[in-house]
């Protein structure tokens, strides 16, 4: 594939799941409740979740771009650390965990040092706070599963991203970059 159609596919795919990131998102909430999957493997599923939840700065799609491309990386991780029970969740879900892996390769490629800043911070996400609770522990009881679940849906209602805006803002991936360099540098002010 030579750059030019790289990038093509790199912004398609990342339209496709800015579109269905809440649909995504009810993927990750079937791994926190499988009790199949290694607890490792449901916790990083509850803190994408979380940390989708979380307030957006930004306007739509663009706020929502990290999420989309961070719940890629929660669904591949989920899928390397969940041990024997991944392999269900992987045929629940053709359609998510059909195209991953090349999704994953694209997103690399493209992204380079930004693709692993993003991913990385997924090892952290059990411990970020949602109404008080930490991500790692809406994996210990049903009633935590469904306030997670309840938030979820309220988060699908409320979500406003179509496919026809996607086409009409997201045309080149220099607003991607630019977008998460900013981010970065951002997130390193606000640690150092």
């Amino acid at each position: 594939m030579s750059d030019q159609e790289t990038e093509r596919r790199f912004l398609s795919l990342l339209g496709e799941y800015l579109v269905s990131l809440p649909f995504d998102l009810k993927v990750l909430q079937e791994a926190v409740a499988d009790p199949d999957l290694d607890r490792q493997a449901r916790e990083l599923a509850a803190g994408a979740i979380v940390h989708t939840l979380l307030p957006q700065d930004g306007e739509s799609p663009f706020c929502y771009i990290d999420d989309a491309l961070i719940v890629r990386g929660a669904l591949s991780q989920v899928l390397e650390q969940g041990g024997e029970g991944a392999s269900a969740v992987r045929q629940r879900f053709p359609d998510v965990f059909g195209s991953l892996e090349e999704s994953v390769a694209v997103f690399s490629q493209q992204l380079g040092p930004t693709w692993t800043w993003l991913t990385g911070k997924i090892a952290g996400f059990p411990k970020l706070q949602f109404k008080g609770r930490r991500a790692g522990q809406y994996v210990d009881d049903d009633e935590s599963q469904a306030a997670l679940y309840d938030e979820g849906l309220e988060f699908e209602t409320n979500y406003t991203v179509t496919e026809q805006q996607v086409s009409n803002r997201l045309r080149r991936i220099e607003q991607v970059t630019e977008l998460l360099t900013r981010k970065r540098s951002d997130e390193a002010r606000k640690i150092g």
